[in-house]
């Protein structure tokens, strides 16, 4: 049951904000929405990835971004990278650098998820203490590019599709 979550912003198929919805309505009939992530990467040019947790709703036990979720009712699209960033990694304060923004349509396990999703990355050194959120965050692992590359040429199944495309279209990986 999605009750637990607030509402999230709906917007038009030019990412206008037009309301806000249950998460259950936005998948349900397929509205447009706004979700942020995170990227991370310390000062030797490491990404750090999640796992997620077995409990999520979807793409459970994938690699991921390092934070990300919906932009909530009343939050905009850095208010939510922040919030996540502090909640599933315990980073806070992170200067935070847009990439870009890029829509996708798709059906994924039962759901139209119809989105616009910005993209940010944090710089922060190596040895910077995390504290991931265990409902959501299974662990946070440090890739280097190298590894990274032959993780997803071995089981790309094991890497959300955004994460996969943000890493082409941001990082040229």
């Amino acid at each position: 049951m999605l009750h637990k979550y607030p509402p999230v912003v709906v917007v038009d198929e030019n990412d206008n904000v037009t309301g806000f919805a249950s998460l259950e309505k936005v998948w349900r009939d397929g509205l447009y929405h706004r979700v942020a992530s995170v990227f991370v990467q310390d000062n030797h040019g490491c990404f750090l990835l999640q796992l997620r947790s077995g409990n999520v709703k979807i793409y459970p036990g994938c690699w991921d971004h390092a934070a990300g979720g919906h932009v909530d009712q009343d939050q905009t699209y850095e208010q939510a990278a922040i919030t996540e960033l502090a909640e599933e990694t315990g980073l806070h304060d992170q200067q935070l650098t847009v990439l870009g923004t890029h829509r996708t349509n798709t059906t994924e396990h039962g759901r139209t998820i119809n989105q616009f999703e910005r993209a940010y990355l944090a710089r922060v050194h190596h040895d910077i203490k995390l504290t991931p959120k265990p409902d959501e965050v299974s662990k946070l692992q440090w890739f280097t590019t190298a590894e990274l590359k032959a993780a997803i040429a071995q089981e790309p199944e094991s890497f959300t599709p955004g994460l996969l495309f943000g890493l082409r279209e941001y990082f040229k990986i």
